[in-house]
């Protein structure tokens, strides 16, 4: 069954909206597919609070039904908007954009205070505003183009069997987009600049924080950082009291790296120093250690 609104808005739409904005009235009927219209909401909003969640790193895998429930509560809100008679284009989009993105977002977030809540509805309307350039973009690419559109909304000429794989794509476009650039604030999160010193020389690199290296000296149990063999020749001429330390990785055999005791080595972060280390352990890798050459150094994973 299918639930059928009529709405009555104007003889056109450009001529609706020129007659709002003076004051004149004009009347047309249109009408819409309320069932199919809240599926459209509450699909693409519980896709938009996903991402939301995800960039803010809330625990969305465990707030899924919290999540439902405020892409729902979107999709009635953005509904009840039909009947809401409005004449003011600038009235609409505030009620369009300001409310339904305060109630999902209190609703699947909870209430953390003015300023998170501000970064929750930003997010939410910038990631809403990618996806739909999204599915401009694959709406243009499928030779297909609005049939109707006006200040309050516009409709495709796409029938549920179109769009909910458009939909799909890009909120699987919006999600890769968010997992790079999670994973690349990570990367760049853990990583340093060292500078080492040893017999008057210094040099300084690019240091990634690996937690994954667990390597201790087999005597003191302290810890080994790992440094390209192309970095070390460069200003380590000479090295005494070397030492062997056996390590083990994913896919490759054990063997044994060696290692010397450099002088010091400093640690900087954003042109700041934050820790100095005297007399550390510096093993040797004969093979680059990042294959697009991002960063010349493995720091231990306990720092």
């Amino acid at each position: 069954m299918r639930i059928l609104v009529t709405v009555r808005i104007s003889g056109s739409y450009e001529a609706l909206e020129r007659l709002m904005m003076s004051g004149g009235q004009c009347s047309m009927a249109e009408t819409l597919y309320l069932d199919l219209l809240f599926l459209v909401n509450l699909s693409a909003d519980l896709y938009l609070l996903f991402l939301t969640g995800l960039i803010l790193k809330e625990p969305v895998r465990k707030r899924k039904s919290r999540l439902f429930f405020g892409s729902f509560s979107g999709a009635v809100l953005g509904c009840s908007l039909v009947f809401v008679p409005v004449r003011s284009v600038f009235l609409w989009k505030v009620l369009e954009l300001i409310l339904p993105a305060v109630l999902m977002t209190r609703i699947a977030f909870g209430n953390h205070g003015i300023r998170t809540w501000l970064r929750q509805v930003c997010i939410l309307w910038m990631l809403a505003l990618f996806m739909g350039g999204i599915c401009s973009v694959l709406e243009s690419a499928d030779g297909m183009s609005a049939s109707v559109s006006s200040g309050f909304w516009k409709m495709t000429s796409w029938s549920a069997g179109r769009f909910f794989p458009v939909l799909g794509i890009a909120g699987l476009c919006l999600y890769a987009a968010v997992v790079f650039l999670e994973r690349r604030a990570v990367f760049c999160d853990n990583l340093y600049e060292v500078t080492l010193h040893d017999h008057g020389k210094q040099k300084t690199v690019r240091a990634l924080r690996d937690t994954g290296n667990q390597l201790y000296e087999p005597y003191g149990h302290q810890p080994v950082h790992i440094l390209e063999k192309r970095v070390c020749l460069e200003f380590c001429e000479t090295a005494s009291g070397v030492i062997y330390i056996p390590f083990s990785s994913v896919g490759t055999e054990a063997g044994l790296l060696p290692a010397v005791r450099m002088e010091r080595m400093e640690i900087w972060k954003n042109e700041k120093q934050i820790r100095t280390l005297e007399r550390p352990w510096i093993a040797i890798s004969e093979t680059p250690l990042s294959p697009r050459h991002q960063y010349e150094m493995l720091l231990h994973g306990e720092l």
